[in-house]
């Protein structure tokens, strides 16, 4: 996933993507209730992300983990750029798990999720070094 790009078939993108889509609605109604933005699919990638904040700025993920399993992972990151450094935290609520496995409690993980990210974001002291930011060129 990180470099982007899908490369398979339309059938096998429907497959993978098929679990997101029966998730939309609780994402959507989750997202709507909330100082939130979502946006889906980022890099040509099955996923969905919600953001908030700026500096520190929230995202909560949920993406293709595993595109022959169809295991999925739910990534909290709060991150702060100071200077030409980037600082987070960051975590993985669910790690490589078949859609089943969270479906009936998806909506009660994206509100841990949201209010962990929200305590973070209110400590970002707390945070540790991520990278050095590119420079930018003259």
């Amino acid at each position: 996933m990180a470099n982007g790009g899908w490369y398979g078939t339309q059938d096998e993108w429907e497959r993978l993507e098929a679990p997101l889509i029966a998730f939309d609605s609780a994402i959507s109604n989750f997202a709507a209730a909330r100082p939130v933005s979502l946006t889906k699919n980022s890099k040509d990638w099955p996923e969905r992300s919600l953001r908030w904040h700026q500096n520190p700025s929230c995202l909560m993920q949920l993406y293709l983990a595993d595109e022959r399993e169809v295991t999925w992972n739910l990534w909290l990151c709060c991150a702060q750029d100071r200077g030409g450094d980037r600082y987070w935290r960051q975590e993985l609520l669910i790690e490589g798990e078949p859609a089943a496995s969270f479906a009936d409690n998806l909506t009660s993980l994206l509100g841990a999720g949201y209010d962990r990210l929200n305590s973070w974001q209110a400590q970002p002291e707390l945070f540790e070094f991520a990278t050095k930011l590119a420079t930018p060129r003259a």
